[in-house]
Parts: structure tokens; C-alpha cells; sequence
């Protein structure tokens, strides 16, 4: 037993000279009472010269530190993930850096949209939502796209959850791919994936000329989402009188439900000058 015991005291002493121990002392911690102080010379292992001080404080700091480490790889694993959401989300490469604070609000009118917007942005991001939605009409080139893309970012960065960019011919086309030969997704399965998402902007509506089929498929997708009580967003430059010839009444009705609002963005666009 004295040899094994000598062993061991002298593999003790080979480790705290590799680590650069050379003195020891008695210590007292405000905190934790007596220890065995151990001074180093900064050679080996040990990086820091001077006496070690309390080692429980010291294990106590270094796992707050391995704490905090943890605490900011996982926020950065987050934002990765939600930035990874706002790159697949759809939103169009010229619109991806639109957001509500570099908006444009050219006149009173504007503002007041800006502000609902926002506070619409709000109220998807609450969990009493109900499902929503949000009607933007009116003229082209007068900031209905930009609002919806920093719509969409900023529910997606509030929730934590997938929100996606649609044109309706975009989602018509992907319908109709479900009709091929071989095609990867049913028709059933175009409608759920359009119903995914906290929110859907469905934007260019009444570009097109709105055949039975059209009408169908606009029935059919705004309805997936009426369903899952999910908000979207319609965009579209026909007047309110007009859009239910085009997508039909029951579309419509579906999307003013619940309390959804109609937006008249009815002034000039910016890029001939707008803003009267």
C-alpha cells in the first residue's frame, strides 16, 4: 500500500510540474472557507501565472462561461435557422431588403397603410389572429409588394415560424403540375402546401384572365387557409368592385371574415413621380 501510495504522490507531482505548479499555501474564501492556494509560472497547461486563487469559485466561473458559450451557439444556430426561413420564404431577390423603415410613405394615405400594416404584422404574430387576412389594391408601383415582403420577414422573425411569398401564377403553374405525368405532388398536396405557413402574401392577382379553372384554384387555396384559420395577404391592382369578378365572391368573402381589411393604394406610382 506505501508504494502504490508513493506512486501516485509522484505521478501527482510529475502532473503539477507539467502544469507549472511551484508553490502551495493556505487560502480563504469569503464565500467557500479554507482551500489549498497553488501558485503556477504560466509554463504548460496553465496559461495564466499566479496563484489559482479559490478553486471553487474558479469552477464556478469557468462553468458560466461554458454556459454562456452554450447560451450563444444556440442563438446563433437559431438566427441561422431563421435566417435559412426568410431565404426560402419566396420573397423576391428585389424585395428582400424591404422593410417598413425604408418605405416610402409619400403622402398621408401612405402613412395611415404603413401603420395598419404594421399593426397588422402585430396581430399574426399574436395568437389570436384568427386567421385575419389582408386585402392591398390599387395601382401599381406604389409600395403594396414592399409592404407585404417586410410584412412577411417580420413574421417570420417574430414567430420563429415559415411564412411564404406567392404569385397567383406561380401557384396556378404548380397546380397544374400536379396534372402531369409522374408529377411528384397531387392537387390536394398544392393546396396544403400553400395552406403551410404562419402567413401567405399572394400577390399579382387579376393579372390574368380568370378562366373557371383560375377562379378554382383561387377558391381552392384561399380556402385551405380559411380552414387552418392561417392569414393571408392578397395583392392585387384591381379595385375592390372588381376583384370579386375575378377571383369571386366567395373568395372574398373568405378574406374579409373575421375582421380582414381592405387597403386602397390609390395614388400615383413612384416610379413616374407618385405621391399626390
Amino acid at each position: 500500500m506505501q508504494q502504490i501510495s508513493e506512486q501516485v504522490e509522484s505521478m501527482e507531482e510529475r502532473l503539477n510540474r507539467r502544469n507549472g505548479l511551484t508553490e502551495k499555501r493556505k487560502g480563504e474564501c469569503e464565500i467557500h472557507g479554507a482551500f489549498e492556494d497553488r501558485h503556477y509560472s504560466g509554463e504548460g497547461n496553465i496559461t495564466t501565472a499566479g496563484w489559482a486563487g479559490c478553486p471553487t469559485c474558479k469552477k464556478l466561473q469557468w462553468d458560466e462561461e461554458a454556459r454562456q458559450q452554450i447560451l450563444k451557439e444556440n442563438a446563433e444556430r437559431e438566427a441561422r435557422r431563421i435566417d435559412s426561413m426568410v431565404d426560402n420564404s419566396g420573397i423576391p431577390s428585389r424585395f428582400r431588403k424591404k422593410s417598413f423603415d425604408n418605405f416610402k410613405a409619400v403622402n398621408q394615405k401612405a402613412a395611415s397603410h404603413l401603420k395598419k400594416v404594421r399593426e397588422y404584422g402585430d396581430v399574426v404574430a399574436g395568437d389570436d389572429h384568427g386567421g385575419r387576412c389582408l386585402l392591398m389594391l390599387g395601382k401599381v408601383g406604389n409600395g403594396k409588394t414592399h409592404l407585404a415582403c417586410a410584412l412577411l420577414e417580420k413574421v417570420i422573425r417574430d414567430t420563429r415560424q415559415p411564412a411564404y411569398y406567392w404569385t397567383f401564377s406561380e401557384l396556378v403553374r404548380y397546380v397544374k403540375a400536379s396534372f402531369s405525368k409522374g408529377a411528384e405532388h397531387s392537387e390536394d398536396d398544392a393546396y396544403k402546401d400553400f395552406a403551410k405557413g404562419r402567413l401567405a402574401v399572394l400577390d399579382e392577382v387579376g393579372m390574368q384572365n380568370f378562366t373557371e379553372f383560375e377562379q378554382a384554384v383561387a377558391y381552392e387555396a384561399i380556402n385551405a387557409r380559411y380552414l387552418a384559420e392561417r392569414p393571408t395577404v392578397l395583392i392585387t391592382n384591381l379595385q375592390a368592385k372588381d376583384l370579386p369578378l375575378c377571383v369571386g365572391e366567395r373568395v372574398v368573402d373568405r378574406l374579409r371574415e373575421g375582421g380582414g381589411k381592405a387597403l386602397d393604394f390609390d395614388w400615383k406610382s413612384y416610379r413616374v413621380g407618385g405621391g399626390s
